[in-house]
């Protein structure tokens, strides 16, 4: 049986491995904490996330995977679908049209001219930031009031900064084929939110890392690998590291490590408090402008969870990155009190990554597609949320197909 080594224990490592372990006798090297940022840390009676605090049941392979592996995701209870908007007030983000139509979250002009959408020409020759696309197609007011805080929320990022052909790659597809937004979604049935319903598991996402090693038959060492020639005694390589660290694992391969090194990250503090009483009650809230990005309202949506989680910095705040404990914290306090009015937190944990998600920019799919084909001639494969998308079920859809293309001998 060939020697299979896996650079990187997070979830595209760990769940790559489990796909590859009949076939392979696999070894995963990680330097740091299994399971990368989807982590649970414990604070005496709290369950803070690190990272992801779920998923949504949309996509198979994740779904199929919890079954393969004998654990049951728990649904996250109606308040989940109460998500809102801070702009200098709290705003219910409407889910139906209707809805839409009656709330004060867009002015009236601003509704008008998404009403437009469907006489706007599709643009599918050039590649656009994901402002150029929404203000296109629904108007400047929906890009500020809309589309900023969705990417802070997904990608820590800006729409200015983001491309919209590789992080929404669905909605430039749907745009293109039926000629309008609006048009494709009432041909397929669909409404503006995404398809599926969020889910977790009961004590966390470590909960799902302990599980999915514990049923995979591997060798988990844990221990940095600095160069990837420390594993010349292996078959095949695969490094399912942050593309920063791939870098350095390949640095003896000039020009691949110089395209990894071009793939930008955002930073993003994580602040975990308690609060007595703090409204809304909900999923969570987004924000426009503020330097916290949002306030995820954990203990409304999921059992064993008492606390909430404030993310700040991002694209929008990357001197987040730079700050100490104390000023992130007392930032965070700040903010917390100017969206909700909650004051005097029972409990306060943080967790700050400076190079938290990788920014998709303008020509990611142009430089991925270099990166492939330079790791293609050199024989080294790669995986991980830098590439084809940052999400929990992105890297396990992800690790499936890369693992049946390894078996095949594809790669």
């Amino acid at each position: 049986m060939q020697k299979l080594a896996i650079i990187g224990g997070g979830i595209s490592g760990l769940s790559l491995a489990f796909y590859l372990q009949n076939d392979f006798d696999v070894s995963v090297f990680e330097k740091d904490k299994w399971g990368g940022k989807a982590y649970t840390q414990k604070i005496e009676s709290y369950l803070f996330e690190e990272g992801v605090n779920g998923f949504l049941s949309n996509s198979p392979k994740t779904m199929e995977l919890c079954e393969e592996i004998g654990i049951k995701p728990i649904k996250a209870n109606e308040n989940s679908k109460k998500r809102f908007i801070y702009d200098n007030k709290i705003v219910e983000i409407p889910v139906k049209p209707f809805d839409f139509l009656k709330s004060d979250i867009m002015s009236f002009w601003g509704k008008l001219r998404i009403l437009k959408e469907f006489f706007i020409k599709p643009v599918c020759d050039k590649e656009e930031s994901v402002e150029e696309f929404a203000t296109r197609r629904l108007g400047k007011e929906f890009t500020e009031k809309m589309m900023v805080p969705m990417l802070a929320g997904i990608y820590a990022s800006t729409p200015s900064k983001t491309s919209m052909n590789a992080a929404f790659p669905k909605l430039k597809k749907i745009e293109c084929e039926y000629g309008s937004l609006f048009k494709g979604m009432i041909k397929l049935k669909r409404g503006g939110q995404p398809s599926g319903e969020l889910h977790s598991f009961e004590y966390g996402m470590s909960e799902f890392i302990n599980k999915l090693k514990e049923k995979t038959n591997a060798k988990f060492i844990k221990k940095e690998i600095r160069d990837i020639g420390e594993l010349k005694d292996f078959d095949k390589i695969i490094i399912a590291t942050p593309a920063f660290e791939a870098a350095k694992i390949l640095q003896k391969y000039n020009k691949l490590s110089n395209l990894l090194s071009k793939i930008d990250y955002n930073p993003v503090a994580i602040v975990g408090f308690d609060y007595d009483d703090i409204k809304p009650i909900g999923f969570g809230i987004l924000t426009i402008k503020e330097k916290t990005l949002g306030v995820l309202m954990d203990k409304y949506i999921f059992p064993n969870r008492n606390g909430i989680r404030v993310m700040l910095g991002g694209a929008r705040y990357p001197e987040i990155k730079d700050l100490n404990e104390e000023e992130i914290i007392k930032l965070a306090k700040k903010d917390v009190e100017k969206i909700t009015g909650a004051k005097n937190p029972k409990i306060t944990w943080l967790k700050l990554h400076k190079k938290a998600i990788p920014n998709y920019s303008l020509g990611h799919q142009k430089l991925i597609g270099q990166i492939f084909e330079e790791a293609k001639k050199e024989g080294i494969i790669l995986t991980g949320n830098a590439y084809k998308g940052v999400s929990f079920n992105d890297c396990i859809k992800n690790s499936y197909e890369l693992a049946q293309k390894i078996k095949e001998g594809n790669v």
